[in-house]
């Protein structure tokens, strides 16, 4: 399915690896908690440069989770009314936005983004000055309301569309050869934009909107200079990635013994195998006696999207067994990442052979076919 490149002993090599590549387009898929984040800021420590004055000259603008703590809710919690999104302001992120004037650009393409057909009620008001955002409902009756809380999800919309723009607008800019001809220097020095997983919280028809948005957004830069590499753990969105950039490198990260795996994906990989990347990924831990909680939540992951594959309406109608409904029950509870104290507490070696003993089964009762790796 993939060819082994060498571990590599650190996030960093991992970064001086993507940065060597020479490609305009990177991709790269891993699990939660194998360093993702991490390595954007590995990134940036890499390719940011120093000049003789001491001054850092930024080479890189990234998109992480950093970025969406720059955003934190304020919900008046004294009058329960006066609701309002803060932004921090000390960040450049926030600086460029302000300078550039696109605050009405960022409320349109939140729009476009939370409702494709334009039939969106939401309203956002952005103050890049005081550092406050606030949403209204407009229905046009007397249901409509100010200041409003929005959900998880359209708070994550919100926040990519401020990133968005400001990334339109460095493509846009970086598109004029002449650095004289441009409106604006401000990212004269930019080299990188690093996007990792701009879709927390999206359901599926909206990661699927925001790949192929970006893809078009990314086919629009024709500065050879500037790359982009984009970094996720759900499986839809870097599917279509996937496809949609042929001529990307494309990568899967592992970790193993505090080492870290990059499988490079070659053009057969079509469609991106996320069912089979976690088979083996849960085979690997296994074998290695490596098992983490979280591999109970892939386990129940896999068994998702068999029973989908397979027409079941549930994920529950896999399990073939005596005591199906002790069987289930284990699950749900080993793969219910909610529950803080049992993620922290070891796995019990009973727990890890309940986990070897249902992927054993499952594999024989559903006849998957053992496939050498390149």
């Amino acid at each position: 399915m993939w060819n082994i490149l060498e571990e590599f002993n650190s996030l960093m090599s991992i970064a001086e690896e993507i940065k060597n590549s020479g490609k305009k387009v990177t991709l790269l898929y891993a699990f939660n908690a194998t360093g993702k984040t991490r390595l954007s800021m590995e990134f940036k420590e890499l390719v940011n440069e120093v000049n003789d004055e001491g001054e850092i000259i930024k080479h890189v603008i990234y998109y992480n989770s950093f970025t969406e703590d720059l955003f934190y809710w304020d919900n008046d919690l004294d009058n329960n009314v006066d609701r309002k999104l803060k932004i921090n302001t000390s960040s450049t992120f926030i600086t460029l936005i302000e300078k550039l004037g696109k605050e009405a650009e960022i409320a349109k393409k939140f729009n476009e983004l939370i409702s494709p057909e334009g039939d969106s009620k939401i309203e956002s008001r952005i103050n890049t000055k005081t550092g406050e955002v606030n949403f209204n409902l407009a229905t046009g009756d007397d249901k409509a309301r100010e200041n409003i809380k929005i959900s998880k999800g359209e708070e994550c919309i919100f926040i990519w569309s401020v990133f968005y723009v400001l990334i339109e607008t460095i493509i846009l800019e970086l598109n004029v050869d002449d650095s004289v001809e441009r409106s604006t220097d401000e990212f004269n020095d930019y080299k990188y934009i690093f996007i990792d997983d701009p879709i927390s919280s999206l359901d599926d028809n909206h990661a699927i909107d925001i790949a192929l948005d970006l893809k078009s957004l990314i086919s629009t830069s024709r500065n050879e200079d500037l790359r982009f590499v984009i970094s996720s753990h759900h499986a839809l969105f870097y599917n279509v990635l996937h496809t949609e950039f042929d001529n990307a490198n494309q990568y899967v990260l592992t970790n193993k013994d505090n080492k870290y795996i990059l499988n490079k994906l070659t053009n057969r990989d079509s469609p991106f195998g996320y069912h089979l990347l976690v088979k083996d990924e849960i085979q690997r831990a296994i074998l290695t006696n490596g098992i983490k909680r979280y591999h109970f939540n892939l386990m129940r992951n896999l068994l998702e999207k068999t029973a989908h594959f397979l027409g079941y309406d549930k994920w529950q109608d896999l399990i073939q067994e005596e005591d199906r409904k002790s069987y289930i029950k284990r699950i749900n509870l080993y793969s219910h990442s909610d529950h803080d104290a049992l993620e922290a507490k070891e796995l019990q070696e009973h727990e890890k052979r309940f986990l070897k003993r249902i992927f054993e089964k499952f594999i024989i009762e559903y006849k998957w076919r053992e496939v050498e790796h390149d």
